[in-house]
């Protein structure tokens, strides 16, 4: 019994490590990234900048703090929200491989982006070079493409039910259903005009570059809450993690 909570105390020390380390790469990569662009920040100028506050007029604060702070806090917060969503699923299916494109999710979503901007205009042609393709109703694409993939969730945990609920049956019922929208898509972006076509290939690459304030604020709060849900419930997860005899 000993030996074995010694071993859990190393285990939990080398994920405290790592994790710290992560925190401190994120930090200097977030420092880094606000730096540069069009205009290069010195790194001292950064650091001053960002622990003076917003409020300023510089050409240093408004180009950090109106700009290239939110966008980078948005990368960061949407890509924490991901990384926490894969542990959740590798949890559930037992499988470290395990994504959404496994299940299909990130097809099935692409799809419903690809309707939203087919079906309700969601892409035009702006009329500078840097917005020269837009999707001017990021929120209506956005609730398409969460309702397809939430769709395709129902549809993956109903087969697996039939059928008997074991994360191979899913990821293969994933597979199937993955092949099937990327096959809708492929056939969207066949009939769609020039404009819709590139709309949906500048949805599905992902953008940060027109992040707000409020958009980041958004973001952060649907995150936060899936993040505080999913922590509260980390012992049932652990629990499927290691398997029906175990738990």
């Amino acid at each position: 019994m000993k030996h074995n909570a010694e071993d859990y105390k190393t285990y939990v020390g080398k994920k405290a490590g790592i994790l710290i380390a992560g925190i401190i790469l994120c930090v200097v990569l977030f420092l880094i990234t606000i730096s540069v662009g069009a205009i290069t920040i010195p790194l001292p100028d950064v650091i001053a900048t960002i622990f003076k506050g917003p409020g300023g007029t510089g050409l240093f604060d408004r180009a950090l703090w109106n700009i290239r702070i939110p966008q980078a806090l948005t990368a960061v917060v949407a890509g924490a929200g991901l990384a926490i969503a894969g542990v959740a699923m590798q949890s559930v299916l037992r499988n470290p491989l395990a994504s959404p494109f496994t299940l299909g999710l990130s097809n099935a979503a692409a799809f419903g982006a690809a309707v939203g901007i087919l079906l309700f205009g969601a892409g035009t042609t702006g009329s500078t070079v840097a917005n020269a393709v837009v999707v001017n109703n990021p929120y209506l694409t956005t609730i398409c493409a969460f309702v397809f993939s939430l769709a395709t969730t129902a549809i993956i945990l109903a087969i697996a039910k039939i059928r008997g609920a074991t994360p191979e049956t899913m990821v293969l019922a994933g597979v199937a259903i993955s092949s099937l929208f990327s096959a809708g898509l492929m056939a969207i972006q066949y009939f769609v005009d020039d404009t819709q076509l590139a709309s949906i290939v500048f949805w599905q690459f992902g953008d940060v570059s027109r992040a707000s304030w409020s958009e980041l604020g958004l973001i952060a709060a649907v995150v936060a809450v899936c993040s505080l849900y999913l922590f509260c419930k980390r012992w049932d997860f652990n629990a499927i993690d290691a398997g029906e005899e175990t738990a």
